[in-house]
């Protein structure tokens, strides 16, 4: 928000804008699209900061800017951090994370990647996203990472990327304990 930017200025990064809460739209990613190809969100570290994360994602995407995430430790937002110490900013910025190897980091944690129904919910998500990548050399090389990751054959992960999907549920996960 308006107090992360401030802070954000306060640190010494000048260059942020704030998305006022968590209504990213596709028009404002092409208008920051005009002033810089690669933007990198930092959404609270809450519940629904990571879901505007992920909102967002396949939105820039779309517009054809690159995005990277920076996470926040500790929970906290950019102005909690600042407030800590600038420093914590600063390299929470510099350890930015290319958005497709951020989404396959977060749910290979949340899911049991180790088995079937895991599998299946992991590349339902990550391959959703890697479906909007305009290039095939960066599709090619995700669904190999994925079909390495999980210990499947490349070309069922490349069969499961060329399914037409004609209605796309969300992925509802269970509340881990």
């Amino acid at each position: 928000g308006n107090l992360d930017v401030i802070a954000s200025h306060q640190a010494g990064i000048s260059n942020v804008v704030a998305a006022a809460g968590t209504a990213l739209t596709e028009a404002h990613l092409k208008d920051l699209g005009r002033y810089a190809s690669d933007i990198r969100f930092a959404f609270d570290s809450d519940k629904a900061g990571i879901a505007a994360t992920e909102r967002a994602i396949p939105l820039a995407q779309k517009v054809g800017v690159n995005v990277s995430i920076i996470t926040i430790p500790d929970g906290k937002d950019p102005d909690e951090l600042v407030r800590k110490d600038p420093k914590l900013w600063q390299t929470a910025i510099a350890q930015h994370q290319y958005a497709v190897d951020w989404l396959i980091d977060r749910y290979k944690t949340i899911l049991d990647i180790e088995s079937g129904q895991g599998k299946r919910e992991f590349t339902d998500v990550v391959l959703k996203v890697i479906r909007g990548l305009e290039d095939k050399v960066e599709q090619d090389h995700f669904v190999a990472e994925l079909a390495k990751l999980i210990g499947v054959r490349k070309d069922a992960m490349v069969a499961k990327l060329n399914e037409q999907q004609t209605s796309e549920k969300p992925v509802r996960l269970k509340k881990a304990a």
